[in-house]
């Protein structure tokens, strides 16, 4: 079963939005947490925290990595 997402995002943010984007085209589910502050975008794997926009496309350059990450 894959692991669905947590992206915790602004309306304003266009890395929150990329993000969003990228999980789709991947085929990941992803739950969208809206926050007033702080940095975002935080992206979460089930429990696993990622990072932000960079490390989500960085993890995506290991094709073990990113089913490990996501059990695809």
């Amino acid at each position: 079963m894959t692991i669905k997402a947590k992206i915790f995002s602004r309306d304003d943010c266009s890395f929150c939005s990329q993000a969003k984007q990228f999980l789709s085209g991947m085929e990941i589910e992803f739950e969208e947490i809206h926050q007033p502050t702080g940095t975002v975008p935080q992206i979460y794997a089930g429990e696993k925290h990622i990072g932000g926009y960079s490390e989500l496309v960085e993890l995506s350059q290991s094709l073990s990595k990113w089913d490990e990450t996501f059990n695809v």
